[in-house]
């Protein structure tokens, strides 16, 4: 799964995983993340949060978020659904969205972690279940009353956002730069450039960066390509500039991050055995 905007292929997506790092991002789909063990920074519209073992987070349609683990030993549950798993809460979470989106372990009825359990055991299973409605909408009836909601109070920069995020998305590959993408959307480089500061909390070359790398991060663990066949692939306007980013971001080089990749699928295999 690619860490950033997309137009999902899944109506309904659940799993565990260790150690979630997605770069900031945004979809039309509710979003819910609780963190298992470890430690994890959780960006959901301008608050910044780090979790741990219990916490989690609520991210609503089309709101900017990303998560970054911090500790070896982390691991997460996510779910992801289209709107129409939501029923009657859907108005609700089109309109409004959390002052606070992070919850504590004293705010999580039971309900909740039962629901969760139940979805991503249901979704290994089979990945199509009439159980998921239900558990979603009693998830959202056991959260929602712990939120103080606000109403949101327009949605042209919501709606701008997703413009930005999906071209982005659907071009990041392509020697892009704010002055191209500027002209696309019909805007001026100034206004282009003050929304992702205001909006997406980080610069143009910043976030196209975040999204290139986490392509190169998915083909490396996923793929033998070559690597420099994936910096090319990612966008990357060289190979000097692919590894200096890499390095940067995370902490070690491609060639490395593929060896851990590798060794850590090996040993997941292995305790399925």
């Amino acid at each position: 799964m690619h860490a950033f905007f997309e137009k999902r292929e899944t109506h309904f997506h659940a799993f565990r995983s260790p150690g979630l790092t997605f770069p900031l991002h945004l979809h039309p789909q509710l979003e819910l993340y609780l963190c298992l063990s470890g430690q994890a920074v959780v960006t959901v519209r301008s608050q910044t949060k780090t979790l741990t073992a219990g916490h989690m987070a609520i991210i609503f349609p089309n709101e900017i978020h990303s998560y970054t683990a911090l500790t070896p030993d982390t691991t997460d549950a996510l779910i992801i659904c289209d709107l129409s798993y939501t029923g009657g809460y859907t108005d609700p979470l089109l309109s409004n969205h959390p002052q606070d989106p992070f919850l504590t372990p004293k705010q999580i009825h039971p309900n909740v972690l039962y629901a969760i359990d139940e979805i991503i055991a249901e979704y290994q299973s089979r990945e199509k279940s009439t159980v998921f409605a239900p558990l979603i909408q009693l998830t959202l009836a056991r959260l929602l009353p712990t939120l103080t909601l606000s109403r949101n109070k327009s949605t042209d920069h919501q709606e701008l956002t997703y413009q930005i995020a999906q071209y982005i998305s659907e071009h990041f590959r392509e020697p892009l730069t704010l002055g191209i993408l500027a002209q696309k959307l019909g805007l001026s480089k100034y206004h282009l450039s003050h929304l992702f500061s205001e909006k997406i909390g980080q610069s143009f070359l910043s976030y196209l960066s975040g999204i290139r790398l986490s392509y190169a991060c998915s083909r490396l663990s996923e793929t033998d390509l070559p690597i420099t066949e994936i910096a090319e692939d990612a966008g990357f306007e060289s190979q000097s500039t692919f590894f200096r980013v890499f390095k940067n971001q995370l902490g070690v080089t491609p060639l490395k991050y593929r060896q851990n990749a590798q060794l850590q699928q090996n040993r997941s295999d292995s305790a399925l055995l």
